[in-house]
């Protein structure tokens, strides 16, 4: 066997119940609904949607290092994973107020741009064209930054790859492009926009969810790992109509 591969069969082993508590820890305390996230969120949602306007891709890869979207996602699935619901239900309600809060700033802030224009909006910018169509590329990108971003967080040495996976997974552009076609009121903008960034969390929540699993975080009964396996058919099963969605439109 060579020193790779006893690498790889070493590094994808159940972590111990040490290394679980502290990742436990690290993706709880992560996906808190708190002061700091909030900000982020907003700060975010800015930098997006005058990225988005100004057609700025730069801005845009700015917005997504920025944003705190990531930490409850892999929340949901690391509750998923182990069957704390409480967990579960926390950081489900952090994303959904995280994403309302990013809808909201990128909407108001096209809106002001429509009374004192500092962009002409006559034409959308490419950048926000590029959020309204998700394709299988999207899909494919979400499910390998989903799976390397959970990974990330059960090896601390690898922090330095969390911020990758989040300019790779694209959560907040498709936010701020929901709430500029709220603004212009494009149904289109809207529609398409929103798609990706479901797309995107759902993948990326899948993924978490099976690498928490597969690192051993509801391995200590037997019955809890059974309806761990369970609830990750359920969490695929969202995914299939996704894949079934993107390969027809």
């Amino acid at each position: 066997m060579t020193t790779f591969t006893k690498k790889l069969f070493r590094n994808a082993r159940p972590l111990s119940p040490q290394e679980r508590m502290k990742t436990f820890t690290n993706v709880t305390r992560s996906a808190a609904a708190n002061f700091d996230y909030f900000l982020l969120v907003l700060l975010s949602a800015a930098i997006a949607t005058f990225g988005l306007l100004t057609n700025s891709a730069a801005v845009v890869i700015g917005s997504m290092l920025v944003a705190p979207l990531l930490p409850p996602i892999l929340g949901i699935g690391l509750g998923t994973a182990t069957g704390e619901i409480r967990l579960t239900r926390r950081a489900f309600f952090t994303l959904m107020m995280g994403a309302g809060l990013a809808i909201v700033i990128a909407a108001i802030i096209t809106v002001i741009n429509l009374f004192m224009p500092f962009v002409d909006l006559q034409t959308l910018p490419a950048e926000v064209l590029a959020r309204t169509h998700p394709t299988l590329l999207d899909f494919g990108i979400a499910l390998a930054g989903g799976l390397a971003v959970a990974y990330a967080y059960t090896r601390p040495n690898l922090s330095s790859v969390i911020s990758g996976a989040a300019i790779a997974t694209a959560l907040m552009p498709p936010l701020a492009t929901v709430g500029i076609g709220i603004a212009l009121l494009r149904w289109d903008v809207i529609s398409g926009a929103a798609f990706l960034f479901i797309t995107n969390a759902v993948t990326i929540l899948f993924a978490s969810g099976l690498v928490f699993f597969t690192r051993g975080f509801a391995s200590e009964i037997t019955l809890q790992r059974n309806q761990a396996r369970r609830r990750l058919l359920i969490l695929a099963s969202p995914l299939l109509a996704l894949l079934i969605l993107l390969f027809y439109i």
